[in-house]
């Protein structure tokens, strides 16, 4: 429990920091206020969908919401991970809106899941599996 109770707590500062209400800082991740009271209080694992959030609205590092300052032996590999499917979000999300299909947190957190394993399996470079995201995005 005690991860996420930091990682509400690093949640908070975040709201704090830019001086916002709850609601307004809901509003800007796209979620309910009651999602962030649950999230903030350290009740609810914080999906990817507003670590995304997190990083387009506010600039906050994925991999300091998820581990703080703390780094351990294999925190590169981590790190990496967390950066390839932050990328894999991303070119998932312009799929979405370059061929106009709708999406809900579930379909892309499937498909990030999906692209990800797909991507490690083929030992392919994020950058070079565009196309193959594209294919995901539309399946």
């Amino acid at each position: 429990m005690a991860v996420l109770d930091d990682m509400a707590e690093r949640l908070e500062q975040i709201r704090k920091r830019e001086n916002l209400s709850q609601e307004a800082f809901s509003q800007r991740l796209g979620i309910s206020r009651g999602a962030y009271q649950h999230y903030s209080r350290g009740g609810r694992e914080i999906p990817s969908s507003v670590l995304d959030a997190l990083l387009r609205e506010f600039g906050t590092d994925p991999y300091w919401m998820l581990r703080g300052n703390e780094r351990g032996p294999s925190s590169a590999k981590e790190e990496l991970l967390v950066e390839n499917a932050a990328r894999i979000v991303l070119m998932l999300l312009d799929a979405y809106k370059d061929q106009k299909i709708q999406w809900d947190e579930e379909k892309l957190i499937n498909a990030t899941k999906f692209a990800q394993f797909y991507l490690f399996d083929k030992r392919s470079i994020i950058a070079e599996g565009r196309d193959i995201i594209n294919k995901f995005a539309s399946s």
